[in-house]
């Protein structure tokens, strides 16, 4: 539901609404973008081949020649067979005598595989696709794949060791106190109320100040048991819809 009650010092002061610095990845570590490749990681000749898998990518305006050059609906039977070796373009098998139904690689046709991108339903490449298509054509045509510069990172160091830095890095908590406040969860973790002297006090702000989930609000005996931890909070916010 994305709250989380944190026990902090009574004078914790971090303005509400905004990401704990502590879960922030300080910026002397964020590498700098590659210059060559732009940040994508992959050559020219690559990059040719994936900015034109979709007709959007190539042209707003002229629908009929960014169909005409786009390949997602243009593979061939090698380039269809890698992605049901990938597990790809499964098919969905119906169970019998009641029982499951299943999704299976089974083999397909290119022209079959082609016909239903065009047909524009639920069942177009994706983006998973459209990277197992360009890394296999690059290899079939013999073009490097990543950027010579950045070996297909996208950045570069600004420093000796700052990757690796980078990738040691962990998140910090914020300090530990008798207090007690409502942190929300769905980006990185920022406060969301003031700090309470007790849980009780949390939860009677909360029924007013907090929702459970999107607008679905709770009671004060609700609030008290996810804030505590003592069980979990079955709430239900329509008929048949119970938020855990």
């Amino acid at each position: 539901m994305g709250r989380i009650a944190k026990r902090v010092p009574m004078d914790f002061d971090w303005p509400t609404g905004q990401t704990w610095e502590g879960y922030l990845m300080p910026d002397r570590l964020r590498e700098p973008e590659c210059d060559i490749c732009g940040g994508d990681g992959l050559t020219p000749e690559a990059r040719a081949i994936a900015d034109t898998f979709y007709p959007h990518q190539i042209e707003w305006g002229n629908t009929a020649k960014a169909n005409a050059l786009a390949w997602h609906d243009k593979i061939g039977q090698a380039e269809v067979d890698h992605l049901l070796k990938e597990g790809r373009l499964r098919t969905w098998v119906p169970g019998e005598n009641g029982e499951r139904g299943t999704w299976e690689s089974r083999p397909r046709t290119a022209a079959d595989v082609n016909a239903e991108q065009r047909s524009g339903g639920t069942n177009g490449h994706d983006a998973i696709n459209q990277w197992i298509l360009v890394k296999f054509r690059c290899k079939r045509l013999g073009i490097p794949l990543s950027c010579e510069s950045c070996k297909g990172n996208g950045c570069i160091e600004a420093y000796p060791g700052q990757s690796a830095e980078a990738e040691a890095w962990e998140p910090t908590e914020p300090p530990i106190g008798d207090g007690w406040q409502m942190w929300e969860t769905t980006s990185e973790g920022s406060p969301s109320s003031p700090v309470f002297a007790t849980a009780e006090e949390l939860a009677e702000w909360c029924v007013d100040g907090a929702t459970v989930f999107g607008c679905h609000r709770a009671g004060r005996d609700e609030w008290l048991r996810i804030i505590t931890g003592e069980d979990f909070a079955h709430i239900t916010i329509a008929p048949g819809v119970v938020v855990m």
